[in-house]
């Protein structure tokens, strides 16, 4: 990447100017420039992200997470509901 002293544009075209900006550029370089932000997601979204990072952090497959979705449809409870029954019961 990169090394530059261009400053981030104020506002992009798209998502694809956006990407390239980035794909040449390094954040580390626009630390100084870059502010915290404060978000709030919907509930629906939080639980989504929380699923996907428990996926992650076990290890899971596409496949397996496809079938652990499934199974919890089927057994009408949440997916995370459901990994931490079957964890419970090998305990």
């Amino acid at each position: 990447m990169a090394r530059s002293n261009t400053q981030i544009p104020e506002e992009f075209k798209s998502i694809e100017e956006i990407q390239n900006f980035w794909d040449q550029y390094s954040t580390a370089d626009y630390w100084n420039q870059m502010e915290d932000v404060d978000i709030k997601l919907s509930p629906k979204l939080k639980l989504q992200l929380e699923l996907k990072k428990l996926y992650r952090i076990l290890g899971f497959s596409p496949k397996q997470i496809a079938e652990i979705e499934a199974k919890a449809q089927k057994e009408n409870m949440s997916s995370k509901q459901l990994i931490s029954k079957l964890v419970l019961e090998h305990i």
